[in-house]
């Protein structure tokens, strides 16, 4: 039986997001598939009954697939860590090296080096493994992971560094009681533990209270990034979602040669039933997944939306506990996150859905989704959107924070109810999770074979 090691960070439901979701359906489906699946992730810190201060593995085991966590590590997630450590670690290091001597792989396929380090792929390549890497985010040649300004605009000078430091050391840090969040999590069963840390981070904020990163010199982010771009020249594939992001990683001196680009899927996508075509009633729904950050857009969903006639048009809104309308006049509904069961039910209102990102998003995973349920889509024409998403056949694309151009589009719909039969009757199928799997596969095989032969 063939193995594979994962190598990522966070585990639901305790964490979320769009990676979390493809990573461990990915996981699942390499196991229904025959294959051995380790996945050997970062961990938040942890407490047991003797704490440990230095980083250290737990092993369970979650669907019938083994999880080797790493816990301690100093590398926490997000964009407040010491950018030498996320080059290299020796703790990191010793530990990586003793889960590959005790796995032995067949192929590692590394999903995130957030919580890990980069000079793991220097151990990985050292034992003669063959690698890939799938890129979720930037975090690899930028330390605030989306090449966003302080949040609020694209990063298009990197200044010798200079950049990050004027960058992080103005975002804000959620700060939680550590020893209380570790003794929580521990002791919690998972689930319980993610909705009551969801709860506590959005309706505390005067207790959490918040503190700016540390700083660190410009020299010591040049030399983060030229190490990262480094090792990742190492790798055998860097896979890549949508040409836009592999055209920024060129930029930034990734081997071209390195890079192959698969469009993502993901399991939900195979239980999504397609809609029936609409009719002319009213309101028109519109859907949108997401947090209040501005590099996903929301300011500027916000403002485009109080543009329409909140009598002919609404606003389902998606996120994390808190997550309410600045406006009680907008005609704006806000839910908690669904989860994959429920997506149906989720989507059964909705009408068109809504991706206002100014960041340069990696692919866009939420977008495929309510195309599969035969949702149309207005996306911004940036990051990975154009590649699934067809302008004037599948929806509309709009230029990347434009709040009037968003609103006119959203009002061609107010305005002609109609449209959006028209536009369903354009959605293709998309793309299954195990058309994609059998992409992959195709990767390992040639990998494994290349390997082999240069034994």
């Amino acid at each position: 039986m063939p193995k594979v090691l994962y190598i990522g960070f966070g585990i639901s439901p305790a964490t979320l997001g769009g990676a979390i979701i493809y990573q461990e359906s990915l996981a699942r489906k390499m196991r229904d598939r025959g294959w051995e699946v380790v996945c050997f992730f970062g961990a938040r810190s942890d407490c047991n009954i003797k704490i440990q201060n230095k980083p250290y593995l737990k092993r369970r085991y979650k669907n019938g697939i083994k999880f080797i966590e790493l816990y301690n590590t100093p590398n926490e997630a997000g964009y407040f860590g010491d950018p030498a450590r996320q080059c290299r670690d020796p703790y990191i290091d010793i530990l990586t090296k003793r889960v590959l001597d005790e796995e032995r792989p067949d192929i590692v396929h590394i999903q995130e080096l957030q919580m890990h380090a980069a000079s793991i792929i220097d151990i990985v390549c050292e034992a003669g493994y063959p690698v890939l890497k799938t890129m979720h985010n930037y975090f690899d040649i930028c330390p605030q992971r989306d090449l966003m300004f302080q949040g609020r605009q694209l990063c298009l000078d990197f200044d010798h560094g200079q950049r990050c430091v004027d960058c992080l050391t103005v975002l804000p840090v959620k700060m939680v009681a550590p020893l209380a969040n570790r003794i929580l999590r521990n002791f919690l069963p998972p689930r319980l533990y993610g909705y009551l840390s969801t709860m506590y981070k959005a309706h505390s904020p005067n207790i959490t209270g918040q503190k700016t990163c540390r700083t660190y010199r410009p020299d010591q982010y040049a030399e983060r990034r030229r190490f990262f771009v480094e090792k990742l020249n190492k790798l055998d594939i860097i896979h890549c979602s949508s040409r836009r992001s592999a055209e920024i990683l060129a930029g930034y001196g990734v081997l071209k040669n390195r890079i192959k680009i698969i469009p993502l899927s993901v399991k939900s996508i195979e239980d999504i039933v397609p809609k029936p075509l609409r009719d002319n009633h009213y309101p028109v729904v519109f859907g949108y997944a997401g947090a209040k950050h501005l590099s996903r857009g929301y300011q500027v969903l916000m403002d485009a939306f109080a543009k329409l006639d909140q009598k002919k048009a609404k606003l389902i809104m998606w996120g994390p506990a808190g997550l309410r309308s600045p406006d009680a006049s907008l005609n704006i509904e806000a839910r908690p996150r669904y989860d994959i069961a429920g997506i149906n039910r989720a989507f059964e209102e909705i009408d068109v859905g809504i991706i206002p990102s100014i960041w340069e998003e990696i692919f866009g995973i939420v977008g495929i989704e309510w195309l599969a349920a035969r949702i149309p889509v207005i996306g911004s024409n940036i990051g990975g959107i154009p590649d699934w998403l067809e302008d004037g056949e599948t929806g509309f694309l709009v230029p990347a924070g434009d709040r009037d151009a968003l609103a006119e589009k959203m009002r061609s719909f107010v305005n002609n109810p109609e449209l959006i039969a028209e536009l369903q009757k354009k959605i293709k199928r998309q793309k299954t999770l195990d058309e994609h799997v059998d992409e992959l596969l195709g990767l390992y095989r040639d990998m494994c074979a290349k390997k082999k032969a240069n034994v």
